[in-house]
């Protein structure tokens, strides 16, 4: 496969000037959290809009420019902590989707795109090898992993909701404690997702964009995601203390690419009724009141990897 933005596109100064910029824009929208302000995390969500309208307009080495004076400038404002975890969070995870989604062949004079659900399977292989090593770097104590997200859910629930009583902070932290990495990786994974989108839109309507939208309907995924995902679940049944633990949580990332696909699923079968926009309206507003919604969903995406369900809707 060829890399889709080419090595023949021009990377002059205005391109290099584009980069640098929204690698500066988006350090200041990452750090605006150290302000308090009450938009501050509305701002940090929007941190890799612009490294993704660089690389999806101008190519992979103006996304590595743009990610670099992202890391030079968040460096400079918040030191080097600050500037480490920008390079974590968004430069590189953002260069690494742009090229991957820039990645085509040509086949029989039709040109391939590479596919967005094994960009998705990257992100949260990423965000899953991420967990991994800062459990490396962070001190664990003798009472194992769970009990120090305990602890730090614990502190932090002591500073930002001081007023709540003691059985009140235990039972949220008790509940929050066994998927708080997966959550905090999930809305990650999101906001760089939900970012690349909506780049992606704004490129394509002024006819910038280096790749032709994908058709989410089709979304596919690598063979071996749903061999990765079913391991990590049984790992998490067979393995118990600090192990179950991480498999856990990493089984819990791993499912997203399958919601994804278990939603298309869903969204072909609602086409097949005449009240499609009402039941997609209910479908989507009892996802966000349960999540126990989910489970099945992507229970879907599993079973539409395996035998294909949306080409026997169509049949």
């Amino acid at each position: 496969m060829q890399l889709g933005e080419g090595d023949n596109l021009s990377l002059n100064m205005k391109v290099i000037l584009f980069a640098v910029g929204s690698g500066a824009l988006s350090a200041l929208l990452a750090l605006s959290l150290i302000t308090g302000s009450g938009l501050a995390l509305l701002l940090a969500y929007l941190a890799p809009f612009p490294l993704f309208l660089t690389g999806l307009g101008n190519g992979g080495k103006p996304a590595a420019i743009a990610g670099f004076a992202g890391i030079v400038f968040a460096t400079l404002i918040g030191g080097p902590y600050a500037g480490s975890i920008f390079a974590i969070m968004n430069a590189f995870p953002c260069w690494l989707f742009v090229r991957l989604v820039l990645t085509s062949r040509t086949r029989n004079g039709v040109e391939e795109w590479f596919p967005i659900g094994s960009a998705l399977v990257t992100l949260s292989g990423y965000g899953s090898a991420l967990f991994v090593l800062a459990l490396a770097f962070l001190p664990v104590g003798t009472d194992g992993i769970a009990q120090m997200v305990k602890d730090f859910l614990t502190l932090v629930l002591n500073t930002v909701a001081a007023s709540l009583d003691a059985e009140q902070k235990e039972g949220f932290v008790s509940q929050m404690a066994h998927f708080f990495p997966a959550m905090v990786l999930i809305s990650w994974k999101l906001m760089t997702v939900i970012n690349a989108i909506l780049a992606q839109g704004v490129l394509s309507k002024s006819n910038k964009a280096l790749r032709p939208s994908p058709v989410y309907a089709e979304l596919t995924l690598p063979d071996f995601a749903s061999w990765a995902f079913i391991g990590c679940a049984a790992l998490t049944v067979l393995t118990s203390g600090d192990i179950a633990y991480v498999f856990r949580n990493i089984t819990v990332v791993m499912a997203i690419p399958f919601l994804a696909l278990g939603l298309t699923v869903v969204h072909q079968l609602v086409r097949l009724t005449r009240f499609a926009g009402a039941l997609l309206s209910a479908f989507y507003l009892l996802l966000l009141l349960s999540i126990w919604v989910a489970i099945p969903v992507i229970g879907l995406g599993l079973i539409e990897q395996w035998i294909g369900l949306r080409k026997k809707f169509l049949r």
